[in-house]
């Protein structure tokens, strides 16, 4: 069995109990992270060294509004640097000691109208990008190497990410137009994308909206019923309809499990990251494996940052141990990988799936 088939097989929930299972590994880096990778000089690719069974790609957005897009905060009060990316939201640095963090600014935030919601410019699918992308696909399936395709910020973040949070929370609670009108423009946008990505013959989808906190919801589970988990539907049946193989996989920190009946509900294959700070692993694949696939839920919060190589190894095989009957568990990091992380616990994580993969 090959890497991409392997990835497969456990995402798609076909493994059977008592034969051999494989161990798919994934890391994400930031920046200093890979800047120390890249003086270890291996002659390798991050995802080479760690083994990985899959290449991550995205879509290349074109902006359509003028220039640098600054003419968009002509309201707001603003940092002295920022910059604007396609969906024409701003970013600032706090400070260099934040490293990869930036502090987001949203263009429509405060007194805002239907027209203005209507107006704002969002960004199409770059020229040339399907004949890219399929290539790149088809390239890496030649290599017997899964793709996964982010389509993240898919509504809920994209939307906050131009009323402000605060503004939208408010416009859903008061059941104003604006949040309908804003929602439903993103929605298309996102459907129209993911079913752009499912035509470039991707593997799996990765959507995602954070809407857990450390301990608890974002929102009342009702009001994600009422304003999202139908659009979030909608971009899963567009990607479907032009390829119903591709596997849908979704994305929350924190607190998400209250959302769980309505993310299957929705279409949503794969849970991801089961943040185990914030959710209780045990107890969530116990009730939900016939339904899901999981992804992740070693903690990046707590376990990879501080504690001992040993109790990553431990951490991992409790994960094994747990899913050994039923499967359909892809261990990794809940997250990215901060600065703090010790490569010790990084080299623990991938030996032990080595190991596991029988390398």
């Amino acid at each position: 069995m090959n890497k991409r088939e392997a990835f497969l097989k456990v995402l798609r929930k076909e493994e059977s109990e008592g034969e051999k299972r494989f161990f798919p590994p994934d890391i994400e880096l930031t920046p200093f992270k890979v800047e120390e990778f890249e003086k270890m000089n291996t002659g390798q690719t991050i995802e080479e060294y760690f083994g990985m069974f899959h290449r991550s790609v995205e879509t290349r957005m074109e902006k359509t509004y003028k220039g640098d897009g600054k003419q968009l905060f002509a309201k707001q009060e603003m940092p002295e640097e920022y910059v604007v990316d396609a969906f024409g939201t701003a970013e600032s640095k706090g400070s260099e000691a934040c490293m990869h963090m930036v502090h987001f600014h949203p263009a429509l935030s405060g007194t805002c109208t239907i027209k203005d919601i209507e107006n704002h410019p969002l960004p199409n699918i770059a020229m040339g990008e399907k004949e890219r992308l399929t290539a790149r696909v088809n390239e890496l399936h030649a290599e017997n190497i899964a793709v996964r395709a982010w389509l993240e910020q898919t509504i809920w973040e994209r939307s906050w990410l131009i009323r402000g949070m605060e503004d939208l929370m408010m416009d859903m609670m008061l059941e104003d137009p604006k949040a309908d009108c804003l929602l439903d423009r993103i929605t298309e946008h996102s459907c129209r994308t993911a079913a752009f990505l499912a035509s470039a013959g991707v593997d799996l989808i990765a959507l995602g909206d954070d809407i857990g906190m450390q301990s608890t919801p974002m929102m009342d589970p009702k009001l994600w019923m009422r304003y999202l988990q139908p659009r979030l539907a909608q971009v899963i049946s567009a990607a479907k309809s032009i390829n119903p193989e591709v596997i849908i996989s979704y994305h929350s920190c924190g607190h998400a499990t209250p959302f769980i009946d309505g993310l299957i509900d929705a279409g949503v294959e794969v849970l991801n990251p089961l943040q185990p700070e914030s959710m209780n692993v045990d107890e969530v694949y116990n009730k939900y494996h016939e339904k899901l696939a999981f992804w992740g839920s070693i903690g990046t919060q707590t376990t990879m940052p501080f504690e001992s190589a040993d109790e990553v190894r431990r951490t991992i095989m409790n994960r094994v141990k747990l899913s050994e009957k039923h499967r359909g568990f892809l261990i990794s990091p809940t997250h990215i990988i901060e600065p703090e992380v010790p490569w010790d616990n990084l080299h623990a994580y991938i030996d032990t799936l080595r190991e596991l993969n029988g390398l």
